[in-house]
């Protein structure tokens, strides 16, 4: 089984911190279809992390939402080309860490949409690999 990772940031606006579960309950979801409502057992695996880490900040909720992010089998993003269709360029599956790699990933797929190949060595994020 998975270990629980948490995220969060600090205090946002009035609002206070946003806590978070990487693999919430563990679902595996179609974006189309996911129930996007907040039940009671959504926040209590939340709320019981608040009590362990941020016990100060065990308060009423203020807001509750899903989210939803991408993840590859491997947790890695893909940064390729479509074999068949080389002119093509991917970046996906971020895994909800992509985020602090977008300046590197810009770079990276305009150098594979414009030269067809980037200077950075990116077989860890191929396509191929998950294939």
């Amino acid at each position: 089984m998975r270990r629980a990772a948490f995220y969060g940031f600090p205090l946002i606006d009035d609002l206070g911190f946003k806590i978070g579960k990487y693999h919430h309950r563990c679902k595996v979801v179609d974006p189309d279809t996911v129930d996007r409502v907040c039940h009671p057992e959504d926040e209590s695996v939340l709320r019981r992390a608040v009590q362990r880490y941020f016990p100060d900040a065990d308060g009423p909720a203020v807001l509750l939402k899903t989210c939803l992010f991408t993840n590859t089998r491997d947790e890695h993003f893909i940064l390729d080309v479509l074999p068949e269709i080389p002119a093509v360029s991917i970046a996906a599956g971020f895994s909800g860490h992509g985020y602090k790699f977008c300046s590197v990933v810009g770079e990276i797929i305009s150098d594979l949409a414009l030269d067809g190949r980037t200077r950075h060595d990116i077989s860890l994020f191929s396509l191929r690999r998950l294939l």
